[in-house]
């Protein structure tokens, strides 16, 4: 046996406790320049749905300055497009006061999944590197893009490359982890699932790849990633059924959906078309909504963001229907999917597909910038009182929109830089470990999905691009930190 134990360098060095705090500071950057968080218009609807919850829990009154008594909807609905448990995050929060703290939260999520990677990888792969650096460096790289923009967001964004990086390290690793390792990165993937539907078709989505993964392993334990992530998934699912029937049961309300995939098929086509051959119908309930998108010759009011939340005459649709009909276009999108799917099958791939092109392209912070008009219709959706306006505020950040365009292009070049390191130590033979590289290429798989379930189901934004693009840089320094070196040797045989 070596005589020399190869261990971590002490960990409190003062040039190790720099390069940390610097991490950290790069992480709080957009928090700190900004002095406070950033909004979305929803951000106003997690601290309402939230605040709804914990009135249950614990009533409140509505002179006390916290979230004030309000149904989360005024009709026999409630929406289920948003997730109760960020919901009840922001307005513990909000009532303390301290919406502030929120990206905290964030950074320690954030921080948390990566240590356990870098951890697991260091361990594994090559015992000399030290795992810190595996941390800051990584983290560093990802701060020059996006990152510090969706740790200060106050919206659930940050949770979908967490949850990419706890399946693509659970994939690889997770035959070799310790049991506490494995039960935090389970309960990563569980908060990162909950916190956004989104995040649960993506997690889903990703089942079949870490399968993949494992057939490629041929290893002892190699199907745990799978039969954890399977877990999680049902554990996901279990959650929306227990919330549906609590809601029917214990408030008396139908939990309905937003209709995203119905206005995605509108806008695209296959849904207008499929409308307009078959309405009007009294067995199809979206045909109300066909009639009100034909109460205005305004083009731009196919959109799907129109569609569905835009209140004008000119540009509205489905908010300006009756209740009655808006629930029953709501419950029929499922069944209005699948009649336009198998109506015109090769329309409607052929423009999810579209879609998912078109979000793979768009990586811009410009939507976690807020601006009055967003500003103003979180303080509506959360119903702040006057004098709780003042908790959500723009901020330096949003005075002045025309730094925007001078950091896309920054972040657009290390981007692209980026995809062009990982694409050489993908295809170079014996560049980097082969678990690092299908660490990478599962990444790259959950970017993929991520732009087929937003941008297929929702709509093409920035600002579901941005929020994973930071991983593209993120690999790229883990890629290049596993890079042989002259007199070192990467060892990828270490014992599980």
């Amino acid at each position: 046996m070596s005589q020399h134990h190869i261990s971590d360098k002490p960990p409190w060095r003062p040039g190790a406790v720099f390069l940390l705090l610097a991490a950290v500071l790069a992480c709080l950057s957009v928090l700190l320049i900004n002095r406070g968080p950033l909004y979305y218009f929803d951000t106003g609807s997690y601290i309402r749905q939230g605040g709804v919850v914990l009135n249950m829990i614990l009533p409140e009154d509505q002179t006390s300055g916290g979230a004030a008594v309000h149904d989360i909807d005024q009709d026999d609905t409630a929406s289920g497009s948003r997730s109760l448990l960020y919901g009840i995050i922001t307005a513990i929060f909000f009532r303390a006061g301290t919406l502030s703290a929120v990206p905290l939260l964030h950074l320690a999520a954030s921080f948390l999944t990566i240590w356990l990677i870098a951890r697991v990888a260091r361990r594994h792969l090559n015992p000399s590197f030290e795992t810190r650096s595996l941390v800051v460096f990584p983290v560093l790289a990802a701060t020059a893009t996006a990152l510090p923009f969706y740790i200060a967001y106050v919206m659930p964004d940050i949770f979908a490359p967490i949850l990419l990086i706890a399946i693509a390290a659970l994939a690889v690793f997770g035959r070799v982890m310790f049991l506490w390792e494995l039960l935090l990165i389970f309960g990563l993937m569980l908060l990162a699932m909950l916190v956004h539907p989104s995040h649960m078709a993506i997690g889903g989505l990703m089942v079949p790849f870490v399968l993949l993964v494992a057939l490629l392993q041929k290893a002892p334990n190699r199907w745990r990633a799978s039969a954890l992530l399977i877990l999680v998934v049902l554990m996901t699912i279990t959650e929306r059924k227990v919330f549906e029937f609590a809601a029917e049961t214990v408030v008396k309300k139908e939990v309905t959906y937003t209709p995203h995939i119905t206005a995605r098929l509108i806008v695209d086509g296959p849904g207008l078309a499929y409308l307009e051959e078959t309405c009007p119908s009294e067995d199809v309930p979206t045909c109300a909504l066909h009639e009100a998108l034909s109460w205005s010759d305004d083009p731009y009011r196919l959109t799907a963001s129109h569609i569905i939340f835009e209140r004008s005459a000119e540009l509205g649709s489905f908010r300006l229907m009756t209740p009655e009909n808006q629930r029953r276009v709501a419950l029929d999108q499922k069944g209005f999917f699948m009649d336009v799917f198998l109506s015109r099958p090769f329309a409607t791939t052929f423009a999810f597909a579209e879609n998912a092109y078109q979000q793979l392209l768009r990586h811009s912070i410009w939507m976690t910038i807020p601006d009055d008009n967003m500003l103003e219709n979180a303080r509506r959706l959360a119903r702040l009182q006057d004098d709780q306006l003042h908790l959500i505020q723009g901020g330096r950040l949003a005075a002045d929109h025309s730094w925007i365009e001078p950091i896309n292009t920054v972040h657009g070049a290390v981007y692209f830089c980026s995809l062009v390191i990982i694409a050489g130590c993908l295809i170079w033979p014996g560049s980097a470990p082969r678990e690092m590289k299908q660490f990478t290429l599962l990444i790259l798989a959950g970017i993929f999905l991520n732009a087929l379930v937003c941008g297929g189901i929702s709509q093409p934004a920035d600002r579901y691009g941005a929020r994973v693009m930071w991983l593209l840089p993120f690999c790229a320094a883990l890629l290049i930190l596993f890079l042989p070196r002259r007199g070192k040797r990467t060892d990828t045989g270490a014992r599980p």
